[in-house]
């Protein structure tokens, strides 16, 4: 394990993991870039393929994983990862470094492998959006369903802690080349957004729905990966992040977002107050990002990269703001 929790497996590890708890016989591994976690594309000698992630044991809460596992478990009707259980029927395994016993590795899980690419900034026809809006709305009905009172989850990009985040973070805001948002207005907003949804269910959220975790399947359909960011929160969120995130890829095309709100608006009918928070729901969970990201990059913390998501997503919400609330709600949400 590395300094920062980041655990170092060996391939005869790795081998060994498979075969002890899955009787699977790994024929060939491939390591993925992780931030915080160590990952690998597994391929087994009858050629099936598997993720298999070590969890950083510094980072990682044993329920908080576990209520994520049933979630993707309930989740099995779409194309999300699926937990793959071991021989005993458990979905994880708290492991220790075989070459220091004493040392947790990390929690260890296997899931099914999803074939296809990240979407990234690939440009797509409107159908592909529409699709993407309509399954996340899906998956929003279907994580309604689970239970989550007991669910208590401290995350720097919870929507209903950004005010506490965003004054720790705030003098980390690119004001000069992000004119037109003022991080004090956004607190301020944010407390009065929160004030408003006190009458709305909370339910479980994806949370992250960004371009890098949309994938684009060989048959072409949208699938939704990364799941690890998930809490407590209201559902509005997961739609204004997934918009947010659709029309920044795409070069601030504001078209793109209006064919995933049809799409979700499909399946969710959201209220007036609802859909009138949207604009604002965008600009909050940007400006926390870049301040965020913005204070890793000044304190010399940043990756590649973390380094570019803070100069793409200020280049977006510079647009976006220029562009305003009035055309946002016109274009995206026809009103």
């Amino acid at each position: 394990m590395t300094s920062t929790g980041k655990p170092v497996v060996a391939q005869e590890k790795l081998e060994s993991d498979f075969q002890m708890l899955y009787n699977l016989k790994a024929a060939k591994n491939k390591e993925l870039q992780s931030y915080d976690d160590t990952m690998f594309v597994v391929t087994t000698e009858d050629d099936k393929k598997f993720i298999a992630k070590y969890y950083n044991p510094l980072f990682t809460n044993r329920e908080i994983l576990e209520k994520i596992l049933e979630t993707l478990v309930h989740l099995e009707k779409f194309n999300v990862p699926r937990p793959v259980p071991q021989i005993n029927g458990d979905l994880l395994s708290n492991l220790q470094d075989s070459s220091n016993s004493s040392e947790v590795l990390g929690y260890f899980v296997v899931y099914q492998y999803i074939s296809g690419k990240t979407l990234g900034s690939e440009k797509k026809e409107p159908s592909f959006w529409r699709k993407l809006g309509k399954m996340v709305a899906e998956i929003s009905e279907k994580m309604s369903e689970i239970k989550c009172e007991d669910y208590v989850r401290h995350h720097s990009w919870d929507p209903l802690e950004a005010i506490k985040t965003l004054k720790q973070v705030k003098e980390y805001f690119p004001a000069d080349k992000v004119t037109k948002v003022d991080v004090n207005s956004v607190i301020s907003t944010q407390q009065n957004i929160q004030n408003i949804l006190k009458e709305f269910p909370v339910q479980l959220i994806h949370s992250d729905v960004n371009e890098y975790n949309v994938i684009v399947g060989e048959d072409g359909e949208p699938g939704i990966i990364d799941f690890n960011d998930m809490i407590r929160s209201y559902r509005v969120f997961d739609l204004g992040h997934c918009i947010g995130y659709m029309v920044e890829a795409q070069n601030c095309n504001l078209e793109v977002g209006r064919y995933v709100f049809e799409g979700y608006s499909s399946v969710i009918k959201l209220s007036e107050t609802e859909i009138s928070l949207l604009y604002d729901v965008v600009v909050a969970r940007f400006t926390l990002s870049i301040s965020i990201g913005n204070k890793d990059v000044t304190l010399g913390l940043a990756n590649d990269y973390v380094t570019k998501c803070v100069a793409d997503n200020t280049r977006f919400l510079s647009q976006l703001s220029n562009l305003g609330r009035k055309t946002f709600n016109e274009v995206v949400l026809r009103i």
